[in-house]
């Protein structure tokens, strides 16, 4: 799930690296959403939300977040934010800001082993990492 606006113009430039990830992860299980949140006002205007969304070549599913009732469940305030839950819809890492994807690719790597196992992969970061965040948030949307 990631959160993006419009007018963001590090969410744009992130996009293409995003894509290459559902692209690739997307066969092995990786589900993604887009919430658009806005910055502001003119960022308001559905149609013209998904105009930029298909001008930057947004296929998969895409949630107004208008209100930011989603985002402030998420305790989400950059742009852009990413999180990744596992299949229990645990967050497993979240990062925000221009190099946020980046770190996400880094946990995707880690989440998804060689042969897309997920259930091994989870141990395989467990082992390393027992501490890591798995923090479940229960979205209502």
């Amino acid at each position: 799930m990631y959160f993006w606006s419009k007018s963001c113009p590090s969410c744009h430039a992130n996009m293409p690296h995003l894509q290459k990830l559902r692209d690739e992860y997307g066969p092995k299980g990786l589900e993604v959403v887009s919430v658009h949140r806005p910055m502001g006002e003119f960022d308001l205007d559905e149609a013209k939300v998904l105009e930029v969304a298909k001008e930057l070549g947004i296929t998969e599913k895409l949630i107004f977040d208008n209100d930011h009732s989603i985002g402030d469940e998420l305790k989400v305030d950059a742009w852009p934010t990413y999180f990744l839950f596992d299949k229990d819809g645990k967050v497993r890492r979240h990062a925000k800001g221009q190099f946020g994807v980046k770190m996400i690719e880094q946990a995707l790597i880690r989440l998804f082993d060689e042969e897309g196992n997920v259930d091994e992969a989870r141990e395989k970061e467990k082992e390393k990492s027992p501490e890591a965040v798995t923090e479940s948030f229960p979205l209502s949307f």
